[in-house]
């Protein structure tokens, strides 16, 4: 219940949400009565300080009244100690205040789950008219139960206001007779129509008349009850008089910290400690008689400087109230965190008699806030170390964060541009819708890659290589996106250079090797004996270097296209592929052991490899019948294709330049552009190339690729 509608409103909604209860919400202590009256599936009442008709303490006075186990949780603005405490002596079931911390609503959700589970398995089978008395007993505010007119039930703070001895005396006598005269119409008139269901609940001021003269001003909280199956009035007198001693409210405010969750721990006005609650001995691992007479020093860890004792005892004597964090050590050595609040308790003279404590171990909670604070110090360096600039937008596509990469790629630092559209950063209009529709069209994946034309604040316009990633929240909404952006003009201006050398190459190299063949053809055709035998030589090498511009043609475009890997049948692929090797190698003996079907993810130029490693060893075999073994091996997630041969072998160098376990120097000769091709598209194809000798002779190189 709260006198806040948007603030019911929220809690209706954040705790429905994070739980599977159903809120039901009202403005008033009548109706909130009214409810608890006419259902009985309320497992628990979470109840603003502030409500209209009376505070939030009357309001639970009048629960108990009739429901004395029902979980109640005052979650409220209220931060006064002196509520607090009288919230304990009423068996509040917790009291958090609102807003103290940044999770609060899952705070109070995963307190309303506890507090019925506690309750579901602790149900008392009393008799909630006497479950209720003892509740009572421990309150300092005067209670009293009227039927009828006639006061039928007081707590003891009642009796004395009364200054009736027993209950016995009491029983029977009428509530006017214990009101001043000048009080008594307004009091009548009140408690009729409670009496008659009128109203629910009234508040007002009157004094109260002892049975033997005392007067005693009051406030008068009347509320429509429950009492033994029939109607009655609670009456909640609370004495306005400011003449309570100190040592009566700090004796009925032990009996309540018996039952109370938190660590209590009282001390004299010197420190030593005169009294703590059991929740003090299984927080600290002290006994009752262990610790008192200590001071509270043995729980002091060291890790809390002079100055915050200084700072706290400054402000306890000067009559103020203490709160903060602090780390504490238990009697067996180990840390723990507890939010501490420590209050004066003066006598009527306002003099300092004790200090009431109250200690609540946070220790899970910082620890979860401390793995907060470090998880973004980890995401805030390797947001700002990250070399690509990052840009990161909400669902509107307005800018709420940037790196310094970003700032050093575009010129504008994110005070320029926090809260703009990220259109700014576009070429054009154009470039920024297309990349409104990549943002739909993937909404479903993970992350995309595409390729953007920006404008820096100078007003260059460069290409950026894009990559997107979207941000979601804990029901996978998307609320916004993460774009990485990397300037790619240079490497489009290099592979705009090798497509220039790789053409300039190829026409200049096909133009005069096709000259030489050509000259070399006529003079085989001339001549006889060594001359034609040479000129045949010139042919045969003029053909390889061919051969050998067309492969330098395939990795030029793997370097500059860079093919994306797809599903590929590896097996029936390389079935076709040996087969036409077979035509064009009659002499050759090529085998292939293979299942039907093999999926793979692989670029397609993988073929191609293979092929072109079938062919090498066919080529450059110094047998008549070369023998070339092509396997094809499924286990364990990936895919092992193998070509085995008996030729000369791959000399150690080449095998070592094209693992990448030597450097390329001077004096190495490669042995042609086909192996450098294999090497790229395996390694395009994410997979693993490895060369081994064969046995007696030959060649074995091995392929492993990710299983599809």
């Amino acid at each position: 219940m709260s006198a806040d509608p948007p603030h019911a409103d929220a809690f209706a909604r954040e705790i429905e949400e994070l739980t599977d209860f159903t809120v039901i919400s009202t403005d008033s202590v009548g109706d909130a009565l009214a409810t608890l009256d006419t259902r009985a599936d309320v497992e628990c009442i979470v109840s603003d300080y502030d409500v209209p008709d009376i505070d939030g303490l009357a309001f639970l006075q009048s629960v108990r009244a009739q429901y004395p186990d029902i979980p109640f949780i005052l979650f409220t603005s209220e931060g006064n100690e002196t509520v607090a405490s009288k919230a304990i002596t009423v068996r509040v079931t917790d009291y958090l205040i609102k807003e103290r911390f940044q999770d609060q609503w899952a705070q109070l959700a995963e307190l309303i789950e506890e507090s019925i589970t506690y309750h579901r398995s602790q149900r008392s089978l009393a008799d909630p008219k006497s479950r209720a008395k003892v509740i009572f007993e421990t309150v300092p505010d005067p209670l009293a139960v009227v039927q009828d007119g006639t006061l039928c039930y007081a707590n003891g703070t009642a009796l004395d206001l009364f200054e009736i001895e027993s209950l016995e005396t009491l029983s029977g006598r009428s509530v006017i007779d214990h009101i001043a005269t000048d009080f008594r119409d307004t009091a009548t008139s009140s408690l009729d129509a409670i009496q008659a269901e009128e109203r629910r609940v009234d508040r007002f001021e009157l004094t109260v008349v002892g049975r033997e003269g005392a007067n005693t001003p009051v406030e008068l909280t009347a509320v429509a009850i429950r009492w033994s199956g029939s109607r009655a009035i609670l009456l909640i007198l609370r004495d306005i008089s400011e003449r309570k001693e100190a040592q009566l409210g700090l004796r009925r405010f032990k009996q309540a910290a018996e039952a109370a969750g938190h660590a209590v721990y009282i001390t004299d006005a010197e420190g030593t400690i005169e009294y703590v609650n059991p929740a003090f001995e299984s927080t600290t691992g002290y006994t009752a008689e262990e610790a008192m007479g200590k001071t509270p020093s043995i729980m002091k860890s060291g890790e809390m400087s002079t100055d915050y004792y200084a700072d706290l005892w400054d402000t306890i004597l000067a009559g103020d109230v203490w709160e903060e964090e602090l780390i504490n050590r238990r009697k067996d050595g180990e840390l723990y965190h507890a939010h501490q609040t420590i209050a004066p308790i003066t006598d009527h003279e306002g003099e300092i008699q004790s200090f009431v404590a109250i200690q609540t171990d946070i220790s899970e909670r910082v620890r979860r806030r401390q793995e907060a604070q470090r998880q973004k110090r980890r995401y805030e360096s390797l947001f700002n170390n990250i070399r690509d600039a990052i840009l990161v937008a909400d669902t509107d596509r307005r800018i709420v964060d940037c790196n310094e990469a970003f700032t050093d790629l575009f010129g504008y630092d994110l005070d320029e541009i926090e809260g703009d559209q990220t259109k700014y950063v576009y070429e054009s209009e154009e470039a920024y819708e297309e990349m409104g529709e990549a943002l739909a069209g993937h909404a479903n994946d993970p992350q995309f890659t595409t390729l953007v034309e920006y404008e820096k604040q100078s007003g260059q316009v460069f290409p950026g290589e894009t990559s997107v990633s979207y941000r979601r929240d804990s029901d996978d909404n998307v609320t916004g996106y993460i774009a990485l952006i990397r300037d790619v003009s240079g490497r489009n201006e290099r592979i705009a250079q090798l497509r220039i050398i790789d053409t300039v190459l190829r026409h200049n190299l096909h133009n005069d090797l096709n000259v030489i063949e050509g000259n070399a053809s006529l003079i085989a055709d001339d001549t006889t004996g060594k001359v034609e035998t040479r000129a045949q030589k010139i042919i045969d090498t003029s053909g390889k270097l061919l051969k050998t511009t067309d492969k330098q043609r395939l990795i030029t475009d793997l370097l500059a296209e860079a093919p994306t890997p797809e599903p590929i049948d590896i097996a029936s692929r390389l079935d076709t592929t040996v087969s036409s090797i077979r035509d064009s190698h009659p002499a050759a003996d090529i085998s292939l052991d293979a299942p039907d079907t093999c999926e793979i993810r692989a670029v397609p130029e993988l073929v191609q490899g293979i092929k072109e490693l079938i062919e090498n060893a066919i080529e450059h075999s110094d047998r008549d019948q070369p023998t070339v073994e092509v396997t094809i091996e499924r286990q364990d997630g990936t895919v092992t294709v193998t070509v085995a041969d008996d030729g000369p072998g791959i000399p150690e160098m080449e095998r070592q330049v094209l693992t990448r376990t030597e450097d390329i120097e001077p004096l190495y000769h490669g042995s042609g552009m086909g192996l450098w091709f294999v090497t790229l598209v395996v390694r395009r194809s994410d997979g693993v190339l490895e060369f081994h000798e064969n046995e007696p002779r030959g060649s074995v190189v091995t392929i492993r690729l990710p299983y599809d």
